[in-house]
């Protein structure tokens, strides 16, 4: 798990979808039908938003300068 459960913050909108947040990654968000899919949908998206900040020579928020690391395919 790129981001701790507890870094997490849901809630549910108008529509019914929980939408998962961290302030750990500003900026990234993602959205599902229970709790548990949009968390398992944040960490898909902070893994993505991560690689491209790399990408594009952003820097990676501090909490995760020593834990992310791309591993070669």
């Amino acid at each position: 798990m790129l981001v701790p459960r507890e870094k997490i913050q849901l809630r549910q909108d108008e529509d019914g979808l929980w939408i998962a947040k961290s302030k750990l990654l500003p900026g990234c968000h993602a959205s599902g039908h229970s709790k548990a899919e949009a968390i398992e949908a944040f960490q898909q998206a902070a893994r993505a938003h991560l690689e491209a900040l790399l990408d594009y020579g952003k820097p990676i928020p501090e909490y995760f300068r020593e834990k992310f690391v791309l591993q070669a395919d």
